[in-house]
């Protein structure tokens, strides 16, 4: 989801009445393709109010540069970032150095401005694989699932319409792991993603690896699987 301007500005209005800090975990910043201009994270909005240090951001370069990379970035008051840092000399010591020295050279050769063009080409890349996504999602699932398309990252979250009460929510649990799994679709579904492991409808998919036939047969099979289970 993406949070609207409004929302964030709330947020941080309760950071500062019951004096709580945000973890801001925002690996997809980077992978935003909204029509839209992006929205300014907690961490740069905070920088405007008259108080600051409720907010300790977390960045990835593992879903701009590569998977394998393992290496992110904290910003944030400089008290949590020393003990951060404190804990990871005890723990694992530090990030492998060949990948550092790997990254550090990339970055350095780009410059700011060939970083920024970079995330630029990743993001366009992204979006033209969610619309393949999206496009066999009307195909197939029309009248089986809803959605909202996603503004970033690689990432469908649909809900299954899996009787004929929409006031009625399904359970995604056993169409997802079971019978979707028995057609060779792999999705996780929406009750890992929920603190309290209560059933749902929802559904999560990933669009960044299949190529268009790929997804076009994916989401065939998923329709069938969602017919399926509406006649059950």
């Amino acid at each position: 989801m993406t949070a609207t301007l409004e929302r964030r500005k709330e947020v941080l209005s309760l950071t500062r009445e019951y004096d709580f800090i945000i973890l801001e975990d925002d690996p997809y910043y980077y992978l935003y393709y909204g029509e839209a201009p992006r929205y300014p994270s907690y961490f740069s909005l905070e920088l405007e109010e008259p108080e600051v240090g409720r907010v300790l951001r977390f960045d990835s370069l593992s879903k701009i540069l590569s998977a394998g990379i393992r290496i992110g970035f904290a910003t944030g008051p400089k008290v949590l970032l020393q003990a951060i840092d404190g804990h990871t000399a005890t723990s694992n010591l530090q990030t492998s150095s060949l990948t550092q020295a790997i990254v550090w050279k990339l970055l350095d050769a780009w410059g700011y401005d060939g970083f920024e063009k970079h995330t630029e080409n990743v993001s366009a890349f992204y979006r033209s694989k969610r619309d393949v996504f999206e496009r066999a999602m009307k195909k197939h699932l029309s009248g089986l699932a809803e959605w909202t398309p996603p503004e970033a990252g690689m990432f469908f979250w649909f809900k299954l319409l899996l009787g004929d009460d929409p006031t009625v929510e399904g359970d995604s649990q056993a169409v997802i792991r079971e019978k979707a799994v028995e057609r060779g679709v792999l999705a996780l579904p929406g009750t890992v993603f929920l603190p309290n492991g209560r059933k749902t409808a929802y559904v999560r998919a990933s669009f960044s690896l299949l190529d268009e036939n790929e997804v076009d047969e994916a989401m065939n099979r998923l329709g069938k699987v969602v017919q399926d289970a509406r006649a059950a």
